[in-house]
């Protein structure tokens, strides 16, 4: 595959992952029965309910990994892709690259995380979890991230050529 396919692919991606970003964040990603009382969570919603749980360690835990880490991830990504062909903060844009590669093989783990929640919590009239369509964007919204990285290899952040079309 060529540089100019590889960039036009990665920047599709990233579009594609910030369009996906808002209802990953806006739609419920599970459905949390307790005892009868029944609790749509968004990603925000499962954050504010382990703060007020007084479990702040893990709620700040899951807002970093998933609401922050998501959104630096597309806005380095874009930033990465917006400044193709120019030959400024190259190193640094190369390390970016190298450090969002490395986070991309743990970004599944909230879904991960959430699919093993949905099978073990299920404890019949008692409690059960059940994943939503928030959880769907969320993990679209994160292949977006994860195919973009891949797309956009660090070599082409040294070519000195946009490898972008041409107007």
């Amino acid at each position: 595959m060529n540089a100019s396919l590889r960039l036009e692919l990665s920047r599709g991606f990233v579009i594609a992952g910030a369009i996906l970003y808002i209802p990953a964040n806006i739609l419920p990603v599970m459905t949390m029965t307790v005892a009868g009382d029944v609790e749509h969570l968004t990603v925000l919603g499962g954050v504010e309910e382990l703060y007020d749980s007084g479990l702040w360690p893990i709620a700040g835990v899951v807002f970093l990994a998933s609401i922050l880490v998501p959104f630096l991830k597309l806005l380095s990504l874009a930033w990465i892709l917006l400044l193709d062909g120019s030959e400024h903060y190259r190193p640094h844009r190369t390390k970016l690259h190298h450090m969002l590669h490395q986070i991309g093989t743990w970004s599944m783990i909230d879904i991960y995380l959430l699919a093993v929640l949905a099978a073990v919590g299920q404890l019949g009239v008692l409690a059960s979890v059940q994943a939503e369509v928030g959880g769907f964007f969320f993990a679209a919204m994160l292949l977006c991230t994860i195919f973009a990285t891949d797309l956009y290899k660090p070599e082409m952040i040294w070519n000195n050529e946009p490898t972008g079309p041409t107007s």
